[in-house]
């Protein structure tokens, strides 16, 4: 079961992670760069990760490669195919036709491309999906952040270690070593 932790950080401050795997638990060694946008602000963040754990997010199934391959090849036919059809079914101008058939081709090649995407990201392996889903970012304000902990001693330490920045805190931290400092920085 998932847990949520909402932290009072702003872009560039530290949040502070347990130095070990968000995923498995091992030693991490590696970062998971978790990211949210909205508009034009993106807030980003790394979890820690093991160095098998940080493969995974590398690694696609036979169906998700093949859906992610053919829709290149289909958003490129859109692209090409829709410009030529609204030339040929539309009077006026070369210039008017022209400027049309880009605007439509290119939302028709980029409205194919998404779906293919869409569906090609519902094919992914469910270890690289269970990576993904180990931390991620579910909000955020201009001074607030809430995160998304699959792992709950994991999202319990992330708490215990950011506890002045837990939106609840009531005590200071104790002093510990065993900690990793990631920083969020804005785009």
């Amino acid at each position: 079961m998932s847990q949520q932790i909402t932290l009072r950080v702003r872009p560039g401050e530290m949040v502070r992670f347990p130095n070990r795997c968000a995923a498995c638990g091992q030693p991490a060694t590696e970062r998971l760069p978790l990211q949210m946008k909205r508009g034009p602000v993106t807030r980003r963040l790394d979890a820690p990760l093991c160095a098998d754990c940080a493969r995974q997010p590398a690694r696609r199934s036979g169906r998700e490669e093949q859906l992610r391959r053919t829709g290149w090849v289909a958003a490129v036919v859109a692209g090409v195919a829709l410009p030529a059809v609204v030339a040929l079914l539309l009077s006026g101008p070369w210039w008017w036709r022209g400027l049309l058939g880009a605007v439509i081709g290119s939302g028709g090649a980029a409205l194919v491309w998404w779906a293919f995407a869409r569906r090609a990201a519902a094919e992914q392996l469910p270890e690289t999906r269970a990576v993904r889903a180990a931390a991620r970012i579910v909000d955020f304000t201009w001074r607030d952040m809430t995160l998304e902990m699959a792992n709950e001693a994991l999202a319990a330490a992330v708490t215990e270690l950011n506890s002045t920045a837990t939106i609840d805190a009531k005590s200071l931290p104790e002093e510990t070593t065993d900690y990793t400092d990631f920083t969020d920085t804005p785009e």
